[in-house]
């Protein structure tokens, strides 16, 4: 046992009692700020909910829009603040428990035999003794009390390196290991450069295909705009292309449409009823205005195209707007309104429907219109849509939602997988690599999931998350566009930042990899090129001129985007 005098022991007692008081101060700190946390909840705060109203009812006031865009940023900074407080607490609650108890036991190792009075029979030894084993156990319990109350605290909390991973999911799901690894593929995605066949793209993965895409256009000089139209219906639908031919959706109330656009001259070849359907309610549902009836996004496979609107009309159409079939599914009623796309997969039409009823997703045949299959799903209902991937050779319909990210057969609907990962309102589409599927959510997380059975989660951060915009990723990196305008880069593997950078408005868009280029579009119209790689460089940016909350759609080396009262085609020639 070290042998300390008076001095030494002195400084040792100064040090432990200021260890004792910090950490007394540092856990009062920690019970205020989950006080003030639970009281910031972003999503409840009266002052932006107050101006929202005021901005729904004067979508075009400027001011009102940058008070709620103000606002909103303001609550999150204070939301996550509180946040990082209670992470930094955690370690310093335990670093100073650590040193109280090591102060402690070196005091107590280090006493001196006091002299005996004469006739004194106590056993100071004994004594001592007694003394160490009651501070021991005092110490342990106010240790053991600070680990486990810091760790409670911290599950929940922002990992701020990017790199946590889920050490006890992997301890639980350690049997499984090696079928897991196997199940995760080693694919390279190739999208086809001409058709850009569903929401995002190939597979809805945001992903272009082919190289060469313009970067340097202005709609307002005309510059490198090859066309430019409109259709008679708003829509915040996006363009989807097969071949030479672009469709989009609109609707005004019950009247609902689909359009055929000419790519290379922008001419309107087509326009397509999807109305009076039986079982059509008599008027349309109430919808958020940045969603709208024709929010969600056509699909086409080159030989039908199919579309479903926010009253639960879907449609499919042959490639010259015959109607093949039409039918009425029910109302997906919701607080914002329905905006989840349908995919297409080797004839079968995939339709994620999400109402405050029902969560289901399924599957018809696009030659009859026959329901092939329909899955119940659980938890709420959200705004994402369905996307496609290959794990293992085995071919599967993703969908992000509260509480899961789930997997489906798409030839009969049987769930494949599922694994809980976020809460709140779900509105983002996944990102899917070759080894992961990345779900995201604002006011929850980002997290990678590693697919297939007995799914775990690899790594996540929560500093930024999407509301609408859906993140996309490619073997190396994963991009995410926020809200409130940040651009974040990920390595897609490690979960490390690897930059970020703000812009002054926000994105709804989803961010589109087009070989080494990143295209974000922001809602006034401003398309944001960045290199997609682990350094942040700005190579250009291009307007269109007015709002836009679409995703563009990219073929032939030409970018197609929808704004909000025109279809444009930016070329490069």
């Amino acid at each position: 046992m070290i042998k300390l005098d008076e001095k030494d022991l002195k400084i040792l007692r100064g040090i432990g009692t200021a260890a004792g008081i910090f950490t007394l101060i540092v856990a009062l700190t920690m019970l205020l700020s989950i006080i003030q946390m639970k009281a910031l909840d972003p999503l409840d705060n009266p002052a932006i909910v107050s101006v929202k109203e005021e901005f729904d009812k004067d979508h075009e006031n400027a001011v009102k829009a940058e008070q709620v865009r103000a606002l909103d940023l303001m609550a999150r900074k204070a939301y996550f603040s509180s946040r990082r407080q209670l992470e930094t607490g955690s370690w310093l609650l335990i670093s100073g428990a650590v040193i109280f108890v090591l102060c402690q036991r070196l005091i107590a190792g280090s006493e001196k035999n006091l002299p005996s009075v004469p006739g004194e029979k106590t056993d100071q030894v004994s004594e001592k003794a007694r003394y160490a084993k009651y501070l021991a156990g005092a110490v342990a319990v106010l240790t053991l009390g600070a680990i486990v109350s810091s760790f409670i605290l911290r599950k929940d909390l922002p990992d701020l390196s990017g790199r946590r991973t889920a050490k006890a999911e992997k301890s639980e799901k350690k049997k499984e290991k090696g079928e897991t690894s196997a199940y995760v593929s080693e694919e390279t995605f190739f999208p086809d450069p001409v058709n850009f066949p569903f929401f995002r793209g190939q597979d809805g993965r945001g992903i272009a295909g082919g190289t060469d895409y313009p970067v340097e256009w202005d709609a307002e000089s005309g510059t490198n705009i090859k066309w430019k139209t409109s259709v008679a219906m708003n829509g915040k639908s996006s363009p989807v292309i097969w071949g030479d031919k672009l469709f989009v959706t609109g609707a005004e109330g019950n009247n609902c449409e689909v359009y055929c656009l000419d790519k290379n001259s922008g001419d309107l070849l087509w326009t397509a009823p999807a109305s009076g359907l039986p079982g059509q309610p008599d008027a349309p549902p109430d919808t958020d205005h940045d969603t709208g009836i024709a929010a969600p996004t056509a699909a086409t496979d080159g030989n039908s195209v199919c579309a479903i609107f926010a009253n639960g009309n879907l449609v499919c159409l042959d490639m010259d707007g015959k109607l093949k079939w039409g039918k009425n599914i029910g109302t997906p009623e919701n607080i914002y309104g329905y905006s989840c796309s349908v995919i297409i997969h080797e004839g079968t039409l995939i339709v994620q429907f999400d109402s405050d009823e029902k969560v289901s997703v399924m599957g018809f045949d696009t030659s009859t219109g026959d329901m092939k299959w329909e899955t119940l799903r659980r938890g709420r209902s959200s705004w994402s849509s369905p996307s496609i991937a290959t794990f293992n050779g085995i071919t599967q319909v993703l969908i992000n939602r509260n509480p899961e990210v789930a997997s489906f057969d798409p030839a009969t609907g049987k769930e494949l997988w599922a694994y809980e990962v976020l809460s709140g309102d779900v509105a983002p589409s996944l990102a899917i690599n070759s080894n992961y599927v990345y779900a995201v959510t604002d006011y929850s997380r980002l997290a990678a999931v590693k697919p297939g059975p007995g799914p775990s989660i690899v790594w996540e951060d929560n500093m930024f998350t999407s509301d609408v915009s859906s993140p996309v990723a490619n073997n190396q990196y994963l991009f995410i566009a926020t809200g409130v305008g940040d651009l974040a880069c990920y390595d897609a593997m490690k979960g490390d930042t690897l930059w970020t950078h703000y812009f002054p408005d926000q994105f709804y868009a989803s961010p589109i990899i087009a070989g080494d280029k990143v295209y974000c579009l922001d809602r006034s119209g401003l398309m944001h090129i960045v290199n997609a790689g682990p350094e942040y460089r700005l190579i250009a940016e291009s307007p269109i001129g007015e709002p836009s909350d679409c995703t563009p759609a990219f073929s032939d080396k030409n970018i197609y985007i929808r704004g909000r009262n025109s279809i444009f085609c930016i070329s490069q020639n």
